[in-house]
């Protein structure tokens, strides 16, 4: 391969499935439909009409886990060299020169657990990538290439027991590649293997009954809430717990066990998947110039509650009316049965 020179990548083989594709039931999302007029922009290319549909459905039909046998190959960090052409896993991690040239035992089998997604997004490593290993942890061939210096990846592989084994190059005989970016009744049984997992090897569930707004962190994508003090000030007073979306075991501790989880859209929502109670709900605020609605598909997944309040555009960002956060805790409250007065 010449640096520089222009490079095709052959589709993914015919995957196979871990299950039949069944019809599932599911809560639909609370959310006012009036309010999809303030979305200026969908995120990933969806349109307003398709997303209103996902937060409506009473039932959708399950997206399994995936494998794809690609045969002999070599991985080079986010390269696949199969028997059939290149595969890319990641453009965003780089492999030095040394790393290319290195020599790397020949394997029998290679099963990787890791998606262009789940390389790319916090979020989906965190509720995909997790699963997928989960779903193999007993197969002693379960690897991974390295994955981004994530702050909060230590904590969560340490909670959950796995044993993220990861290199820059691997070359074998036979390579499975492992997807589970779907939804479906053996990914919620994962999750909750995780979850139960997660608190009995955490000490105290500092979160229990709270209802907690999580704040983005630093290190996330910019979400711009330009009325965030006020915001703050107005959900504090009414009780409502702040804490900031990174810090490891310590934010775990914070959030675990909370009743409500109000946080914006994005990969730092992930932390409610595995910290809400049981049947609680999460509250996402949704800017209106990338809307998307994926928090809601893992609630629904785990039989637990959600809601959408769209944001007002605004210059710099997005505003959040304080009113219909604390009204939707409350329709959420009422639907979980903790009556509590927030």
């Amino acid at each position: 391969m010449r640096l520089g020179h222009s490079v095709s990548f052959q589709e993914l083989p015919a995957p196979t499935f871990e299950n039949k594709p069944a019809t599932v039931a599911c809560r639909p999302a609370l959310f006012d439909m009036d309010h999809l007029s303030r979305v200026t922009r969908c995120a990933f290319g969806k349109t307003v009409a398709q997303l209103a549909d996902v937060l409506a459905e009473r039932t959708y039909v399950e997206g399994p886990l995936e494998t794809y046998a690609i045969g002999e190959a070599t991985v080079v960090v986010g390269m696949i060299f199969g028997p059939k052409g290149r595969i890319q896993l990641s453009h965003l991690i780089q492999a030095g020169l040394g790393d290319v040239l290195a020599r790397a035992p020949l394997r029998d089998r290679v099963v990787l657990a890791n998606s262009q997604q789940g390389l790319r997004y916090f979020g989906h490593w965190l509720s995909d990538d997790v699963s997928a290993f989960e779903a193999f942890r007993e197969d002693g061939n379960i690897l991974s290439v390295p994955l981004p210096d994530w702050e909060d990846v230590a904590p969560y592989v340490d909670l959950f027991d796995q044993q993220w084994k990861q290199n820059m190059v691997y070359r074998t005989r036979s390579l499975t590649l492992v997807r589970d970016l779907g939804f479906g009744i053996r990914k919620s049984e994962r999750y909750r293997t995780l979850r139960n997992r997660l608190r009995k090897r955490t000490n105290a569930a500092a979160g229990r009954g709270k209802i907690i707004f999580l704040r983005r962190g630093p290190s996330g994508a910019a979400r711009d809430i330009v009325n965030a003090p006020q915001l703050e000030q107005r959900l504090w007073a009414a009780g409502v717990s702040i804490v900031t979306a990174e810090g490891g075991k310590d934010l775990i501790k914070s959030i675990l066990d909370a009743s409500i989880i109000i946080t914006v859209e994005g990969s730092q929502d992930r932390h409610a998947l595995y910290a809400l109670r049981d049947r609680g709900g999460v509250v996402t605020l949704a800017p209106p110039e990338r809307f998307y609605i994926a928090t809601h598909e893992w609630a629904r997944n785990l039989d637990m509650h959600s809601g959408v309040v769209i944001g007002h555009a605004a210059k710099g960002g997005f505003r959040i009316d304080p009113d219909e956060v604390l009204s939707m805790v409350d329709r959420l409250l009422a639907l979980s049965e903790n009556r509590e007065a927030v």
